[in-house]
């Protein structure tokens, strides 16, 4: 039985799409805990289309980005509720600030070392202190501090019957399996450079050949990417920035291997099983690297020799110095251990 008794339990994750796959792990931990309980979810619009089918969620609610007017509208949706948990892994103020229009009777947080943004003082009960960790585990605390199972950790990421029949003719129309690369995060000094996007892709293209695929959002910044990427190319590049999110995941979903930076798509692909080529220098991958998978395909230009630590630290400039070869030699990895082709020539993992 769970440390505290619980029949209705809310989660306040609102974003980013990341975090929201972390919080996924611990919310179908949760549901193994409480398997009669009733779920709810407080979350953003563009988050929410990553996990509106799943199963162990019961309601969704949305709070639109944007002012006064969306929290207005969160209280009167939230009006007349009695929650006996909320759980709160997101040190942000607006989350915070919706953790308090929550009546709710145990509201569980994180610890004040933690804390940020009045985060310990939106909540009543609180994560024991422990060493900085992967990201992951600290959504996994929440189980420990329940006194739910950790394992299996599982995200179980569900799609649709159409949605599937979508991604078959996406890879079908392709007409080889593909290589995804994720050119553009939220924060461009975590990207890769544009030449060395092109030269693997040129790889993936002529040596590989599978068909080098460009995804991600439909932002101006991804876009003047990824024509600076394609411009740079000596091979043909399937470009396919989507909207909706939903249709990146499938991209990512139905790819023999992915590249990528420190982005939401990347926690996505490793949550799907799908090998994923990390780049990292910027942002330290012992706090947001693949979680527990794909160790053999990271190229880490981060870590100096014999650091060990979690820590948030940033380090401008470093994914300008990952190589080409270097990224070339974890995608030949990737392909030689974990793709398998099938009988009509798609990829099996």
């Amino acid at each position: 039985m769970p440390e505290i008794p619980a029949r209705r339990i809310c989660v306040v994750r609102l974003s980013a799409l990341g975090d929201v796959i972390h919080a996924l792990a611990m919310v179908n931990g949760v549901r193994r805990g409480y398997p009669d309980a009733e779920i709810t979810w407080i979350v953003h619009p563009v988050p929410y289309q990553a996990v509106r089918e799943q199963p162990a969620i019961d309601r969704f609610v949305i709070l639109e980005r944007g002012g006064a007017a969306s929290f207005l509208a969160l209280a009167k949706t939230l009006k007349g509720e009695r929650f006996d948990l909320a759980l709160v892994p997101q040190v942000s103020f607006k989350a915070g600030l919706v953790a308090a229009l929550l009546d709710a009777r145990v509201k569980l947080g994180f610890d004040f070392r933690r804390s940020r943004e009045l985060h310990w003082f939106f909540c009543n009960a609180h994560l024991p202190s422990r060493p900085a960790g992967h990201v992951q585990e600290h959504y996994l605390e929440f189980l420990d501090a329940l006194g739910i199972l950790r394992e299996p950790v599982e995200w179980n990421l569900r799609f649709t019957d159409g949605e599937l029949e979508w991604r078959d003719a996406f890879f079908a129309r392709l007409g080889r399996p593909a290589v995804a690369f994720v050119a553009a995060s939220a924060h461009p000094e975590k990207d890769w450079t544009v030449e060395g996007h092109a030269r693997a892709m040129e790889h993936v293209d002529r040596v590989v050949g599978m068909q080098p695929l460009l995804v991600g959002g439909p932002s101006e910044r991804e876009r003047r990417v990824a024509d600076a990427i394609v411009a740079a190319c000596r091979t043909r590049v399937e470009v396919a920035l989507e909207r909706p999110v939903r249709h990146t995941l499938l991209q990512l979903s139905g790819s023999a291997v992915v590249v990528a930076p420190d982005t939401g798509p990347l926690h996505a692909a490793v949550a799907m099983g799908v090998p994923t080529v990390g780049l990292y220098g910027m942002s330290n991958p012992r706090r947001v690297g693949p979680f527990r998978a794909y160790a053999d395909l990271l190229v880490d230009h981060f870590t100096e020799a014999g650091e060990t630590h979690a820590r948030r630290v940033t380090r401008p400039g470093r994914m300008a110095t990952i190589t080409p070869e270097e990224v070339i030699a974890k995608i030949d990895t990737a392909v030689a251990r974990y793709v398998r082709f099938g009988p009509q020539g798609g990829t099996q993992r």
